[in-house]
């Protein structure tokens, strides 16, 4: 497992990787401990992530297209992850179109469940899943970056 950070514009984005791909990507601000930035000795997709993460917090539009480890997620989680990640750039869905999605139509709120222990925002965006009613619903970040995630993709 390998921990790295990219400088964005809006800050510094922590990622963790393995062989299976992205196990974790954190949002500007949070914690980065003590890693190196992503480098030369880094796989391609890892630094196809990095350049595509400056460019999505400089307000290009992105489509994240590393591979994700889903290990340690249970299987209908993974069924959503795998739902919320054909959410396009600047759309959003519901929490009931991701159950149904999944194969579940009424377990919305355990779709709700799997976005908040989504462990790689923005690659799998989560941030663009909202409530039936149009309402923004959680998001495990705080509702300010949900807001801040979401206008920057409508600008």
């Amino acid at each position: 497992m390998e921990k790295r950070f990219v400088e964005t514009v809006a800050g510094v984005v922590c990622l963790v990787y393995g062989d299976d791909g992205l196990l974790e990507l954190g949002l500007p601000g949070q914690e980065t401990g003590d890693c190196p930035a992503v480098g030369a000795a880094d796989p391609q997709w890892v630094r196809q992530l990095a350049a595509d993460l400056k460019d999505y917090f400089a307000g290009k539009r992105v489509s994240f297209r590393c591979p994700v480890d889903y290990g340690g997620y249970p299987p209908f989680f993974r069924r959503v992850l795998e739902a919320c990640r054909t959410i396009s750039y600047g759309e959003s869905r519901s929490y009931g179109w991701l159950a149904r999605e999944a194969g579940s139509p009424k377990a919305v709120r355990a779709a709700g469940q799997a976005m908040a222990n989504n462990r790689t925002v923005l690659v799998i965006p989560c941030h663009r899943v909202v409530k039936s009613d149009g309402g923004l619903g959680g998001f495990s970040s705080g509702l300010s970056w949900k807001e801040r995630l979401l206008e920057l993709e409508q600008a």
